[in-house]
């Protein structure tokens, strides 16, 4: 049983929060470049925000959804609060979702969607840097499937990003021996 449904029906969205980083920073303020081709964050904390009364009032929550539509690179990840406390710069939207309907990680799996990403990158174009504004991303309407199967997709979605995880080892792992060999044999 599918039903269409936009995003604004299902969750909030809201701006992400633009401040001003400082050296004498503690709390991380996530930009697009902390996080790799796959949404995946890289720890690489070296943007950070002072704690004060509104990069508190901003701080993420569990799974938060956080979708970058500005630039030349659209993607959604989802906020863990296992990765500590953290502020989204304004190149995110952030996306509250009604629990009871949708499991977050899902919907960032909807949104990571090649045609979805290229669906918003079209809306975007025209400007000279791609952008989209709220009410599309508001607007944009997608199959809610029953939450069982939503969690099925998700656990193949964690599956997939394990097994990119190992390839890229190995690759490196290749590569290493590769090097090695032919400096044994140049040597």
């Amino acid at each position: 049983m599918h039903m269409q449904v936009k995003i604004k029906e299902i969750a909030n969205i809201q701006f992400g929060y633009y401040g001003q980083p400082s050296k004498k920073g503690t709390i991380p303020y996530l930009q697009a470049k902390h996080f790799n081709e796959f949404g995946q964050y890289i720890v690489t904390d070296d943007t950070f925000l002072e704690e004060d009364s509104k990069s508190m009032t901003n701080l993420l929550q569990n799974e938060d959804i956080l979708f970058v539509a500005k630039g030349f690179r659209f993607f959604a990840t989802l906020y863990k609060e296992e990765l500590g406390k953290a502020v989204a710069s304004s190149i995110f939207f952030i996306l509250r979702t009604d629990k009871t309907k949708i499991v977050p990680a899902y919907l960032v799996s909807v949104l990571n969607l090649p045609k979805n990403l290229l669906h918003f990158q079209q809306s975007g174009a025209g400007s000279t840097i791609p952008s989209i504004r709220k009410n599309e991303l508001a607007d944009f309407t997608f199959n809610l499937i029953p939450l069982e199967e939503q969690q099925k997709v998700v656990a193949l979605q964690e599956l997939y990003l394990k097994d990119i995880e190992l390839t890229n080892r190995i690759i490196k792992e290749k590569q290493k021996l590769f090097q090695t060999t032919i400096t044994k044999i140049i040597n």
